[in-house]
């Protein structure tokens, strides 16, 4: 019988995190099966490197100079890759991040790596501009396979002219969910009030204020009502404090969670009215825990939720359709466990982890 080829893949993040919360299953799919894997990141918290070397996983650092003049701080880190992939010798090169991408495309060429695989997951609102719209379709061209989360970046890369017809490209639903480590949880008693939550980067982009707006709006006609908010503070422009968050008090704030389970299982509905994303997870991870979910109709989020059954679409940055959604659950609590049901049921028919990686790995010419 023969034996399956190891190959050496290298993964470029945009963050420690980023690799080991977002492709910590594809990681530990490739180990499993053979294949040797190093992460390449900037410099971030040990508790990450840590859980990407417990599964098996190498981690080296990516040179990243202060962004004060962008091109030189890019080129610094394209000859950082460089180095690293002359060193290493990967076969394959994948990477995600939109900035990131760019960069580890371009360094895997130059360092003549076998097959380049770029994950496109999730486009800002001004597309490609950020990166620049040369630079961008450079690393394109650069690349042997796309990887989008959804069809409607894939639909706009196209209408720009900045997708090759000889470059294949695949659609997968963002990282999967892992039906086990996120299990149908019962819904929880109504007798204290029915909770939200929200699980999020304090940024404006991710609908932080409209949450906020909504919660301080209900809490006036449903006092019984709780609102629940978790996540991490930001560096970006757009960043929210925790004071603003929780002023008025309608707004009760977790803070950062490791582990989210508990507190979606704690839940009766999610929310998650950001503006634009690529396939955001925590909805994956809220969906398989059995909740409905209200979300936004835009690129990524819409993909999530099947209108009235699983959840509710709203517009982006729209206050009063967001409440008139969350209210909807406090009128009617009764929809409450068809909405759970479908919600899983949506996780497993379309967003198990297992069918996304097995895509990815034919993308990867691993399958």
């Amino acid at each position: 019988m023969t034996q399956p080829i190891s190959e050496r893949i290298a993964l470029v993040a945009p963050s420690a995190e980023a690799a080991a919360i977002l492709r910590r299953d594809l990681i530990e799919a490739l180990i499993s099966r053979g294949h040797r894997v190093l992460c390449l990141t900037p410099p971030g918290a040990g508790k990450h490197i840590r859980i990407l070397r417990g599964i098996g996983a190498m981690h080296r650092v990516i040179e990243t100079p202060p962004p004060s003049l962008r091109m030189i701080s890019d080129w610094q880190t394209i000859m950082s890759l460089i180095a690293q992939f002359k060193d290493w010798q990967p076969n394959i090169v994948m990477s995600f991040g939109l900035r990131t991408l760019v960069l580890a495309a371009m360094a895997a060429r130059r360092a003549d790596v076998r097959r380049v695989v770029t994950m496109i997951n999730g486009l800002p609102s001004d597309g490609v501009e950020s990166v620049g719209r040369r630079r961008f379709a450079h690393a394109i061209r650069a690349s042997d396979a796309l990887v989008f989360h959804n069809r409607d970046d894939q639909r706009f890369l196209s209408e720009q002219g900045l997708l090759p017809a000889n470059i294949p490209s695949v659609i997968v639903p963002g990282t999967g969910i892992d039906l086990v480590a996120f299990p149908a949880a019962p819904l929880p008693s109504r007798d204290k009030g029915l909770v939200f939550l929200m699980l999020a980067r304090l940024e404006r982009r991710r609908g932080v204020l409209e949450y906020k707006a909504a919660a301080q709006r209900l809490k006036k006609t449903w006092p019984d009502a709780i609102f629940r908010f978790a996540g991490p503070a930001s560096g970006q422009p757009d960043f929210v404090s925790p004071d603003v968050l929780t002023e008025g008090g309608a707004v009760e704030y977790l803070g950062h969670l490791d582990d989210v389970y508990p507190a979606l299982a704690a839940a009766h509905v999610y929310v998650y009215p950001s503006y634009r994303e690529g396939m955001p997870r925590s909805v994956l991870e809220a969906l398989a825990t059995g909740r409905p979910v209200i979300t936004t109709r835009t690129s990524g989020c819409a993909d999530t939720v099947d209108e009235k059954v699983s959840g509710c679409l709203v517009p982006p940055a729209d206050t009063d359709a967001l409440a008139i959604a969350m209210e909807s659950y406090l009128r009617n609590p009764d929809l409450l466990p068809a909405g759970s049901r479908a919600a899983r049921l949506k996780a497993q028919r379309r967003f198990n982890v297992d069918d996304v990686n097995a895509a990815l790995l034919r993308v990867l010419d691993l399958a």
